[in-house]
């Protein structure tokens, strides 16, 4: 299906599997295959595209597996995108993310750009373009994270996980670490004073129960 003048994509989805991929057309194409007991509706408000996916039978307690979804989007670069996703991965590259969120499945962008970023029961793993201001949390799962450039202040934090963070020269960061129960690494940075480039943005790492590398790249 093909959709005109979208700026922004919404997306709600349960136990299903999301793609996203920007691409040089001016519009939006999304397809899906739904196995089960499952529906995907997607309507267009104005410049909006909502997409969700529900479950047309209530869970039974010994019903086997929910019905699930494949969906797949790919939209212009410059689009604003809002997914969730419970129990079920989201994949994303090349796209502008003003929160992707998930609850018992990974998170894997590919240079992307974000705000907000949580995952529990899950690992983040994203390469961003461009980060700031960003947060960036798991419960019970890995953090790693790939930056190329910082336009703002980063927040980013575990508990039950580690978190490993790359960043550039071109990062102007002013680095600080904390930590309960784990391990902090600086690779490439000066732990008395570590400082990136001018130091411009803030970046504030912390986590309870799991190690943290931070590295120079």
């Amino acid at each position: 299906m093909m959709f005109e003048n979208v700026r922004e994509i919404w997306i709600n989805a349960v136990n299903g599997t999301v793609r996203l991929e920007a691409w040089d057309e001016d519009h939006t194409s999304v397809s899906y295959t739904t196995h089960g007991e499952v529906e995907v509706e997607i309507q267009q408000e104005m410049s909006r595209l909502v997409i969700n996916e529900k479950q047309r039978k209530k869970f039974r307690l010994f019903g086997g597996r929910k019905g699930w979804a494949e969906i797949e989007v790919k939209a212009p670069r410059n689009t604003i995108i809002k997914a969730r996703n419970v129990n079920g991965e989201l994949y994303a590259r090349g796209l502008r993310f003003q929160e992707a969120i998930t609850v018992n499945g990974e998170i894997e962008l590919d240079s992307c750009e974000a705000e907000l970023l949580t995952s529990v029961n899950g690992t983040i793993k994203a390469r961003l373009a461009l980060a700031g201001p960003l947060t960036a949390s798991t419960v019970n799962g890995e953090l790693e994270l790939d930056i190329e450039e910082l336009d703002d202040n980063i927040q980013v934090s575990t508990v039950n996980g580690d978190i490993r963070l790359r960043l550039t020269d071109f990062c102007d960061a002013k680095i600080t670490t904390k930590k309960v129960n784990g391990d902090v690494e600086l690779v490439g940075i000066n732990p008395e004073e570590p400082v990136i480039g001018a130091g411009t943005y803030d970046v504030r790492v912390s986590t309870v129960n799991g190690d943290v590398r931070v590295e120079l790249v």
